[in-house]
């Protein structure tokens, strides 16, 4: 399970990394919640988790062609959780650094949630290397 799970957070980071959903289109349930510690009510569905990430999405390439904000997503592991794997999304912006950590949660095969959080430390996790691209 847990190669699944890495499998499907490497497709996630190219999501990030790349600024485009397409990536995890196909990999999210459509009943999948998609939930942030900074949005105040989850997203339900597929579909509406895809329209928040592309407007998200370009709202991050038009800070980046001010050259005001970077964003990168890297596979760890979290020592909290039993070295559960997880993302870090690192977003470097004209006021600062900021780190989160995304974790996932599969049904049959495929991400049935999303979470974006400060809890657990983003910063407490093993960091791979691995940027996909």
């Amino acid at each position: 399970m847990q190669q699944r799970e890495t499998d499907l957070l490497l497709r996630l980071a190219l999501c990030w990394n790349n600024l485009d959903s397409r990536f995890i289109d196909k990999i999210l349930r459509g009943d999948c919640i998609f939930e942030s510690q900074w949005v105040l009510t989850p997203i339900h569905g597929r579909q509406s988790i895809i329209a928040y990430l592309n407007s998200k999405f370009n709202a991050i390439r038009s800070a980046q062609k001010l050259e005001i904000m970077s964003v990168t997503a890297e596979l760890g592991y979290h020592p909290d959780m039993n070295n559960k794997p997880c993302l870090v999304l690192t977003q470097i912006h004209n006021k600062g650094i900021r780190q989160v950590s995304i974790l996932i949660q599969i049904i049959e095969c495929k991400i049935s949630r999303i979470d974006v959080c400060f809890i657990p430390d983003p910063t407490q996790a093993i960091l791979t290397g691995e940027i996909p691209r």
